[in-house]
């Protein structure tokens, strides 16, 4: 009788537990789509500056996906930088600060992570996807002896500076993280559960741990604060004091550093309004401005009853994406400094 308990109990265990999984599952793949480059989408291509830019195209797997890379070439007798992009249709949609760091000599590897751009995947997996997709970028770089480059750094933002944050390699000269998070879980929540009630709350961090605990293991959601506080590499952590999307005071890389206490680890604090948000930190003066110009466009044509949609599309129609897309080259000097000062 005993026995028949316990198997009825264990059975209806599983059968919640396994429907706890497959909603999260489902939750998550729908918030973690697939990101195509689109033509006219207010982002700076490759064909619109590939007169003036060279570059070559690799491929390496990462799990079950094949990523496409690409290489490029600045000065020879400077470093290399991996650029490791953040939520977005691949690294196009950095491609001002990618072709600003070119100018300034530097030969940049990047790629777009999985389900991004040019590599394949329907979904990705988390905010996590790119430190497996970096790990796999590393291994590849080995494999082709880092392209002859004797010095390697590391830029990322957002989820990508996430992935710079908890990767560790004896190549690495350098790490840059701009607008990163600390931990996926508690970033995912925040989205999730904003202004949800505690009983919310508490059920949503048990469905998304138990999902990723499954999936990933035990170290399912590596902490960069517990990286960076033994990491022998140099690393410089800049943040928005306003990031509207990874809270400078909760989860940012920043908010833990009475934790990393490493003289290693350096940060920058944006406080000027025009730069202290997740995407103006990278973008100059100039773009923040015509950007807000170009929002005025879209607010017009919804007040005008268009759907978003079709305020989006009047919007893109006017967008010069040179003036767009324009890197804070200000952030930019001391990011150059910073890595100058760490070549090996």
């Amino acid at each position: 009788m005993f026995l028949k308990i316990l198997i009825i109990i264990t059975a209806i265990l599983f059968f919640i537990l396994l429907t706890i999984y497959i909603f999260a599952s489902i939750l998550l793949n729908k918030f973690f789509v697939r990101m195509n480059f689109e033509k006219g989408n207010g982002l700076i291509s490759y064909d619109d500056i590939k007169d003036k830019y060279e570059r070559k195209e690799y491929e390496f797997r990462s799990k079950r996906n094949t990523l496409k890379a690409f290489l490029y070439r600045g000065r020879d007798n400077y470093p290399l930088i991996v650029y490791v992009h953040g939520m977005c249709p691949g690294h196009q949609g950095y491609m001002s600060d990618i072709t600003s760091l070119i100018d300034r000599g530097y030969n940049i590897f990047t790629y777009d992570f999985s389900a991004t751009g040019e590599s394949t995947g329907k979904t990705y997996s988390g905010l996590d996807q790119q430190v497996y997709d970096l790990k796999s970028a590393m291994s590849y770089l080995k494999e082709n002896k880092y392209f002859g480059f004797n010095n390697v750094h590391l830029y990322g933002h957002s989820m990508g500076a996430y992935a710079v944050a908890v990767t560790e390699d004896d190549i690495i000269s350098s790490k840059v993280c701009i607008s990163g998070f600390d931990n996926q879980i508690d970033t995912l929540l925040s989205y999730f559960t904003k202004d949800k009630s505690r009983l919310f709350k508490g059920f949503s961090s048990f469905m998304i741990r138990f999902k990723y605990f499954i999936d990933r293991g035990i170290n399912y959601n590596p902490k960069a604060s517990n990286i960076l506080k033994n990491t022998s590499t140099p690393t410089l952590i800049i943040h928005g004091s306003a990031d509207e999307i990874i809270s400078f005071e909760n989860n940012s890389i920043n908010s833990k550093k009475d934790l990393i206490k490493n003289e290693l680890v350096e940060y920058i604090t944006i406080d000027d309004p025009l730069h202290n948000l997740h995407n103006s930190i990278i973008a100059s003066t100039e773009c923040v401005l015509y950007q807000n110009e170009i929002q005025k466009i879209y607010d017009e044509a919804i007040k005008e009853g268009h759907n978003n949609q079709e305020a989006r599309n009047i919007m893109l129609k006017n967008i010069d994406v040179f003036k767009y897309n324009i890197a804070n080259e200000e952030l930019m000097d001391e990011i150059d400094k910073f890595y100058k000062k760490h070549n090996k």
